[in-house]
């Protein structure tokens, strides 16, 4: 049995190196999930049944209730929000409509307890065994949902320079969360905006170097300043995003959507001598309608695509959301260690 914890066998493949087992970096489980798993449990519960290798967390936020019927809340950032159970909040109101707007924005508080609290916790429980990863936004999410997608495409058109201020304040509230995270202890620090959909990018490659891509590397430069790794999480289609996003020193790439021309092993020869490799276990199909059989043959094939020569860790295509199969978990970690290419000895 391996002596080896969590933290170094993460560590190795972030470096591209073989650890000494294949790492699990499955880093968001629904609530409804860990309720199935470990009734009245927490995360951290389920990180411990199944000795997954990260603990995942998301900065918390401050809610105020704006109208209780429909379930919208305003956030710090002055979004108002729908918040559901197991989704991640819709936003419903974008408060920044002109110049004037942004000139009275007041940021959160990187630093109220609150942001990262169960950051500290983590920290405190798995010091220096299982990496703790702080979940958050990078140079686009925010900025989009401050304007509206609609309104904020067209500024990067007609307005560049006030797209810009807009994206370079939320950049700043973030470097100083990346700071305050540091201080915690904080890991691996995990950008989890989403740059595409099914179908391709939402800006061109041309506009997302010009508009997104300062801010991501200044964030991914923050981090490895203090010491700390950077996972790039984005759903979709990366068609012709994928180089400009691995320029910006990222050192993952998480989850590989497996889409025409990004499938895994695809990005495995392109880009596995850049950057290590997060995913792609279906949670489309697989992990929601499909049987311990399923799970145990896509696994399989993440492996087959992915694990050749290090540099690749083991996860779903984007999450245990809501609609998975709790029990199927269980299923893609039995998989996981059945199939590990690395793991030697019994």
């Amino acid at each position: 049995m391996s002596t080896t914890s969590s933290r170094d066998r993460v560590l190795a493949a972030l470096e591209r190196e073989v650890p000494d087992r294949l790492p699990i970096f499955e880093c968001s489980l629904a609530s409804n999930v860990i309720e199935a798993l470990v009734p009245g449990g927490a995360l951290e519960d389920v990180v411990d049944l199944y000795d997954l290798d990260v603990v995942c967390h998301r900065e918390a936020y401050r809610y105020r209730l704006v109208d209780e019927n429909k379930r919208y809340f305003s956030d710090e950032w002055g979004l108002v929000v729908r918040l559901e159970e197991n989704v991640m909040p819709t936003p419903v109101g974008h408060p920044i409509h002109a110049e004037a707007d942004l000139d009275a924005l007041v940021p959160p508080d990187p630093a109220d307890p609150i942001r990262l609290a169960n950051h500290r916790a983590a920290v405190a429980r798995y010091r220096g065994t299982k990496p703790v990863v702080l979940g958050m936004t990078d140079a686009f999410s925010i900025p989009w949902k401050l304007r509206g997608m609609e309104n904020f495409v067209v500024d990067l058109i007609e307005s560049p320079d006030f797209a810009k201020r807009l994206i370079a304040t939320v950049v700043d509230y973030n470097r100083r969360l990346v700071e305050q995270a540091a201080a915690v202890g904080v890991d691996i620090v995990r950008f989890t905006d989403d740059y595409g959909s099914t179908t391709g990018p939402f800006m061109s490659p041309d506009m997302w170097i010009e508009f997104v891509q300062p801010g991501l590397r200044e964030l991914v430069d923050v981090a490895h300043g203090l010491g700390m790794k950077v996972v790039k999480h984005s759903c979709g289609n990366l068609h012709g995003l994928v180089d400009p996003i691995l320029d910006t020193g990222v050192d993952a790439l998480h989850p590989v959507q497996p889409f025409p021309g990004q499938s895994l092993s695809i990005f495995k020869e392109r880009y596995g001598r850049r950057v290590c490799l997060i995913g792609n276990v279906d949670c489309i199909e697989v992990l929601t309608t499909g049987n311990r059989e399923a799970v145990f043959a896509d696994v399989r094939r993440c492996i087959d695509e992915g694990a050749a020569g290090g540099g690749y860790m083991l996860a779903s295509s984007n999450a245990f959301h809501s609609g998975t199969r709790p029990e199927l978990l269980a299923a893609m970690v039995e998989a996981a260690r059945t199939y590990d290419p690395y793991r030697r000895g019994p």
